[in-house]
């Protein structure tokens, strides 16, 4: 199983994308930091990459650099 790791602008497009996931039902977790109450990342249960390109394949690949 392989892991993928994408990059959503804002929280706006990251609740956008966990709504749209939960009217199809697809399974998903939002994930909310406390004690902010910030949502920072949303986990799908493993789904072949077809049936979920049309909700997450906007969105670029996350890549950062280690300083």
């Amino acid at each position: 199983m392989h892991k993928v790791v994408l990059e959503v602008p804002n929280e706006e497009s990251l609740r956008k994308v966990a709504e749209k996931l939960k009217h199809n039902h697809i399974d998903h977790k939002l994930w909310i930091e406390q004690p902010e109450d910030i949502p920072t990342c949303l986990a799908l249960k493993p789904y072949p990459k077809e049936e979920v390109k049309k909700y997450v394949g906007k969105f670029k690949l996350y890549k950062t650099t280690l300083v």
